[in-house]
């Protein structure tokens, strides 16, 4: 068993939720014919100020509040591994696909101005001569249209 103090503030765990500190105020000794055996009496901070033997608490106790913590995210850490690992193994049977096969390469700022390049060449390539009597349009996604002039006049109101 371990070894308290009277006076000593402890930090319990009793559901996932909450943290509950109690504080040690007794120390037992009994003498019986099995030898002697040592408990603590701990008081709780509700209004009745309820009193256990440390053997009848359920949870985890921590000694100090860098124990909880260590605790509490070894523990949360440990619950986002297995979700991710869950998340991974649905991947995996649902869409016969790893998350890992459809990586998205690294973008460089030399790749984005090559990329701004590019369109620069296509909106020259759009509209190149103005005299071939032909209008083209970006319609967007790679897509280009071509307009007659002429069509474009014979169209509509009469003349």
């Amino acid at each position: 068993m371990q070894q308290y103090r009277v006076g000593q503030i402890l930090f319990l765990i009793a559901d996932a939720s909450k943290v509950v500190p109690i504080q040690v105020v007794e120390e037992v000794i009994r003498t019986t014919l099995d030898g002697k055996e040592k408990t603590y009496i701990v008081k709780f901070p509700d209004k009745k100020e309820t009193t256990v033997d440390i053997k009848k608490v359920k949870g985890e106790l921590f000694k100090s509040k860098d124990e909880v913590k260590s605790y509490m995210i070894k523990n949360a850490k440990n619950a986002i591994e297995q979700m991710v690992m869950l998340a991974e193994e649905m991947s995996i049977n649902i869409f016969d696909s790893h998350p890992n096969d459809a990586s998205i390469p690294n973008v460089t700022s030399q790749d984005l101005e090559l990329e701004n390049n590019k369109k620069d060449d296509i909106v020259e390539k759009v509209q190149p001569d103005a005299d071939d009597g032909i209008i083209r349009v970006d319609l967007g996604n790679g897509k280009f249209g071509k307009i007659n002039v002429d069509n474009l006049n014979n169209a509509g109101a009469p003349q």
